[in-house]
């Protein structure tokens, strides 16, 4: 008894509690979970309608009985239009299959958060063909995040003087005065990722200008891309911290000097999926990426992704390029074909990068028949004073990867960490012919792994 009076008291001081504790604490649970909560007592019963967070996801699907939706529709429509005009932290709705017109019920909702003060919208919506026009000109948001499957026209004029945060996935801009807009409208932003299934037609530039930003994320996911992909890169944001591009490989890169970039990450790769070999096209893209990478040549931590490494492999490195600054370098090519593997440009890129700490290399296998050429006599400085940590993922013990290894054994002077991931399938394989160099091994830490493995 003693113990169920005692449980009772504690229930009576969670109730205790002031309102915005509780409603914080009902924030983090499931906004179906959140109303449940109102039957706990009648100090429960309305305080979810008071919640800084409304998170409604996958509740207007078509898989729910359109009873069964209409009544959560008109549940969102009280909960927002109620007279308790608390200021929202966040509004989140994310929906994939709905129903044709649910979207002029979402418009509503948008604009009912907006006159709350919203500081975040996030909305993952299959259609939404109309936004409301003051969610270009709110003064309390601080971050917007769309995932929306429409075009998007921006005609009035953008002011968000406090976003900080910009998301867009799968818009498809129907004009480039909508981006330019939209981006130059956002005084302090700070963060901007774009994920874009298309770009305007009617421009061949996307200009990117911001002294605010920090954070720059690039993802051109382009559907139905004509071969001669003519359009250009312009980013003036000198105080990026981080920067991406993953899509094919543009006309040109303009870069602005970034000296605080601390990470970036460059994926490029060809139009058609089998390209055939032309010296005028592999020429200009090979200029176009050392220009890409020459924009970046201050960055500590880089990751490069290439789809078809037919244009890297001819890039040469040296002089044009120097990543001073650089302490982590990731390579991975993806594909490969009888002109591809060359262990060689590896090393040179090296060259490029005096104080390099830690390499990590996802090579392709080379083909069948495959004769490695010999590698550089030149040590990179690197190896010989900075480099500490090598991994290579998918080794396949092949002829070419073991000299590379070899290369980097003999010449590595303080290299402390060899880790070499493997195929389970290839292991014993592999093991067995590395045994007669890892006897040669001066390092405190050495070992295979599976690739499965973190």
């Amino acid at each position: 008894m003693a113990k169920q009076v005692k449980s009772v008291g504690d229930l009576d001081r969670i109730s205790s509690l002031p309102d915005p504790i509780l409603c914080h604490i009902l924030s983090f649970l499931p906004i179906k979970d959140a109303v449940q909560t109102s039957v706990v007592s009648p100090r429960w019963r309305y305080l979810f309608a008071s919640m800084p967070t409304l998170d409604f996801q996958y509740c207007l699907s078509k898989t729910y009985p359109r009873p069964v939706a209409e009544n959560f529709k008109n549940f969102v429509d009280r909960l927002l239009f109620s007279p308790n005009h608390v200021t929202l932290e966040c509004f989140r709705l994310y929906e994939s299959r709905t129903r044709g017109h649910d979207y002029l019920r979402v418009y509503g909702w948008i604009c009912a958060a907006l006159r709350r003060g919203v500081k975040e919208i996030d909305i993952r919506y299959e259609t939404l063909p109309l936004l409301p026009t003051f969610l270009f000109t709110s003064h309390s948001l601080m971050t917007l995040k769309l995932d929306i499957e429409d075009d998007m026209k921006i005609l009035c004029k953008v002011c968000l003087p406090n976003l900080k945060t910009l998301h867009l996935r799968n818009i498809k801009f129907s004009d480039g005065d909508s981006i330019h807009r939209l981006i130059s409208g956002c005084l302090a932003l700070e963060d901007l990722y774009m994920h874009l299934p298309e770009l305007p037609n009617n421009i061949n530039k996307l200009n990117i200008h911001s002294l605010s930003l920090k954070r720059l994320a690039l993802y051109m996911v382009l559907r139905n891309l004509p071969l001669d992909f003519n359009y250009s890169f312009v980013i003036n944001a000198p105080n990026l911290v981080f920067f991406e591009y993953d899509g094919p490989i543009a006309k040109a890169y303009c870069l602005s000097s970034m000296n605080s970039l601390e990470k970036a990450g460059v994926g490029v790769c060809q139009l058609d999926e089998e390209p055939s070999y032309d010296v005028n096209r592999e020429s200009g893209a090979t200029a176009t990426i050392s220009n890409l990478l020459q924009g970046i040549c201050n960055v500590k931590s880089l990751c490069l992704n290439f789809d078809h490494p037919e244009t890297l492999i001819r890039m040469t490195p040296e002089p044009v390029l120097g990543f001073h600054k650089l302490v982590e370098l990731e390579l991975s090519i993806i594909h490969n074909d009888d002109r591809d593997w060359q262990g060689t440009w590896v090393i040179q890129f090296l060259c490029c990068a005096p104080n390099l700490e830690s390499l990590h290399l996802d090579l392709p296998v080379p083909y069948e028949g495959y004769k490695p050429l010999p590698l550089p006599e030149e040590v990179p400085s690197c190896l010989l004073f900075h480099l500490k940590k090598i991994e290579i993922s998918y080794f396949e013990g092949n002829e070419a990867m073991f000299e590379m290894i070899s290369y980097f054994l003999n010449h590595s002077s303080v290299l402390e960490t060899l880790i070499i991931r493997i195929e389970e399938d290839e292991e014993y394989s592999v093991k067995s012919q590395a045994m007669w160099w890892q006897p040669k091994l001066k390092m405190r830490n050495f070992n295979f792994g599976r690739c499965s493995q973190g």
